[in-house]
């Protein structure tokens, strides 16, 4: 049997402004709007993972992470067994610093504007669901 590729999703929360921030994929990842995802890499544990994601991905360093209970299992685009936990990034920070190897753009949403048209990827909107819990 396959080992499952295990990944992160970071669903990141403006504290004080109660808004999502969304990052915007580039066309040769597929275009769209999602949350913060990335794989964990070899030796590392899903935590650290998630930490590292979101510096390299929105250069937050501070933020309160909350692993959240949904996990989500399917085949990537090349085919892999995927494992992908999710948690919740609860911050202050305004200033976001976008990979630009993997994102064209982001924004920050009102959370209570989100719906599910606005990600690429329906677990995207069901980690969204969960994570607002967080805040309260």
């Amino acid at each position: 049997m396959n080992s499952l590729h295990k990944k992160v999703q970071i669903i990141t929360l403006h504290k004080e402004k109660k808004a999502l921030l969304l990052l915007e994929m580039k066309a040769d990842r597929g275009f769209g709007w999602q949350n913060v995802t990335g794989s964990v890499e070899s030796g590392e544990d899903i935590f650290t993972a998630a930490k590292r994601e979101l510096l390299e991905e929105t250069g937050i360093e501070e933020a309160e992470l909350v692993q959240l209970s949904q996990e989500f299992k399917f085949h990537d685009r090349w085919g892999k067994d995927v494992i992908e936990y999710c948690f919740a990034a609860l911050t202050n920070k305004d200033e976001i610093t976008i990979s630009k190897e993997e994102h064209q753009g982001f924004k920050w949403l009102p959370i209570n504007e989100v719906q599910s048209k606005d990600f690429k990827y329906e677990s995207n909107f069901l980690a969204f669901q969960e994570a607002i819990n967080c805040l309260s």
